[in-house]
């Protein structure tokens, strides 16, 4: 039986205690002592025996009551604890100083492969090769995370110390008795990824649109969300290919795994390479210690959302292939083969069938990406759902430009409805959000979307093309203009006027960031006096 004794916080209260037990012929099993209270573990005492029992401990002075209870403090803290470490998907082992395990809860027991032999008192090189006990001491039990195989799984270890190690002497005063293991999958990492910086959780019934083609397109994306297999996502430029992505990620079966995207377009294929299958340790000189893992991995279980999938190049497209095939990749500079259960979600506004047929798309990969597919509309094809799309994006951009939200007049509304729209739902955004962030009164109409999409547009907020922008030709001084130098250049048929051309937008560009010759000279690293030359050239801050 266990009991709990109440009472003042006197000098040999407790001892008056042991000496009635003692008295009475109780075998103590297990006792314990806080301030105001003991509690006691007595296997011999039966029920009807105890409140003898009580009594004659309250007659020892100071003591106010006397309690059954079912756990003695330390019981209670080890099964909470033990319920904790149980809870945690991770394996969790902790050590002593010696390498000895102390503690290892059941995620650690089941993948060490030793579910039969508990893995307490067992050393912890008897399941994991590297660190050693030594380079854990050495490090205070504190070491950067890097990344070690146990039970043949590649894990992210996570090492704290905790408890000092008191032997009398003043040097081992800070030292910790052990540490505490915690090996992080991959997966898990990119579910925790997921959750910062998907906080939107977009669903199908978030997608702004109950147009015809709308409606239709949302219904047979939402049936083939739930299908395992991959998807494509085809599309003009800014009609939401990205949003319908993970709008079918959170209707799938894998709504509760990571999803992580990569746009294929917007690095260099070393850097693409990297960042989709990751790198061994020592890969490159720059490379992290341990190696990294790649989205490939930290989106096991869940869902890979591939955009732009036609600028892949022919190297990844066939790495890409494999993993299509059999879920299997090596990383970067690596030689163990990594197997992982991934669905590919891939978007492009780009043809691939046709760069199949013509060789730029390796034609097996087309036909892997393209098990199932939807194409979205374009804007001008749901003109239906521009007063909706217009609200929203209107009471967002009132709500970020902290002002109150102006009214969509009539001619601003049909003026919205007439527009082209070849950048789709990105280019409206963009040029509501510009109309609303300039307006001076609380009126939108027709004039102000104008000057929006026109006379305020820049490159930065033009929507991206697949086709270099249309040139202007100002026939009276044989001047080619555009919103795009390249274009500009291009246009010149000469290569030096070409390259003065992209010289001057560049130093045009910058000046206002570092308006001295000598600041735009030491951000370009290049001497100060070519480039005050070439300010006074182009007519830059004079």
């Amino acid at each position: 039986m266990r009991f709990e004794i109440r009472g003042e916080n006197r000098v040999g209260i407790t001892r008056d205690v042991v000496n009635v037990l003692t008295d009475q012929g109780l075998d103590i099993r297990a006792f314990e002592v806080t301030t105001h209270h003991i509690y006691a573990d007595i296997p011999a005492i039966r029920p009807g025996r105890f409140p003898l029992l009580a009594h004659a401990l309250k007659q020892i002075p100071g003591i106010s009551d006397i309690r059954e209870i079912d756990r003695l403090p330390t019981e209670r803290r080890r099964a909470q604890l033990h319920a904790t470490l149980a809870a945690l998907g991770d394996p969790v082992i902790a050590v002593d100083a010696n390498g000895q395990i102390a503690q290892a809860n059941p995620a650690a027991q089941s993948i060490a492969g030793t579910s039969e032999k508990p893995l307490r008192d067992q050393d912890i090189s008897t399941i994991l090769a590297e660190p050693s006990i030594e380079d854990l001491r050495q490090s205070g039990f504190r070491m950067p995370e890097h990344e070690v195989i146990l039970g043949g799984q590649t894990y992210l270890l996570q090492v704290e110390p905790i408890g000092h190690v008191d032997d009398g002497s003043d040097a081992a005063d800070d030292a910790p008795w052990g540490g505490v293991m915690v090996f992080h999958r991959a997966a898990r990492l990119g579910r925790v990824i997921t959750a910062l910086q998907d906080r939107s959780h977009t669903g199908f019934d978030d997608i702004i649109g109950t147009s015809r083609a709308m409606t239709r397109v949302k219904s047979q994306a939402q049936r083939l969300a739930a299908i395992d297999a991959p998807l494509l996502i085809l599309g003009e430029t800014g009609t939401g290919k990205e949003l319908f992505a993970r709008a079918c990620h959170r209707a799938s079966t894998r709504a509760d795994q990571p999803f992580l995207a990569l746009n294929c377009a917007a690095m260099p294929e070393g850097l693409a390479e990297s960042e989709l299958f990751g790198y061994a340790a020592g890969a490159f000189t720059s490379a992290r210690r341990g190696g990294k893992p790649g989205l490939l991995e930290l989106a096991d279980g869940g869902t890979l959302f591939l955009d732009e999938i036609g600028e892949l190049t022919p190297y990844l497209q066939a790495k890409l292939l494999r993993v299509l095939q059999d879920g299997r990749f090596r990383r970067v500079g690596g030689t163990d083969e990594i197997a992982v259960d991934v669905r590919i979600i891939s978007a492009t506004n780009r043809d691939l069938e046709a760069m199949s047929h013509d060789g730029t798309f390796r034609e097996d990969l087309y036909f892997r990406l393209n098990v199932l597919a939807i194409t979205l509309p374009p804007l001008r094809d749901r003109i239906e759902d521009i007063a909706d799309l217009a609200r929203f994006f209107i009471d967002r951009t009132a709500q970020q430009t902290e002002r109150p939200a102006p009214y969509l007049a009539r001619d601003g509304l049909d003026w919205l409805r007439a527009h082209d729209w070849p950048g789709n739902v990105r280019e409206l955004e963009n040029t509501l959000f510009r109309a609303v962030a300039l307006l001076d009164g609380d009126v939108l109409g027709a004039g102000d979307l104008t000057s929006a999409a026109t006379g305020t547009m820049n490159s930065a907020d033009a929507p991206p093309s697949d086709n270099l922008p249309s040139l202007v030709v100002n026939h009276q001084n044989n001047i080619a203009t555009s919103s795009d130098p390249i274009a500009a250049a291009l246009a010149q048929n000469d290569f030096n006027a070409g390259l003065d051309l992209l010289e001057r937008e560049m130093l045009m560009r910058l000046y206002p960031d570092y308006p001295s010759s000598r600041k735009l000279a030491e951000r370009l690293g290049v001497s100060h006096t070519s480039i005050a030359n070439k300010l006074r050239k182009y007519g830059i801050g004079q």
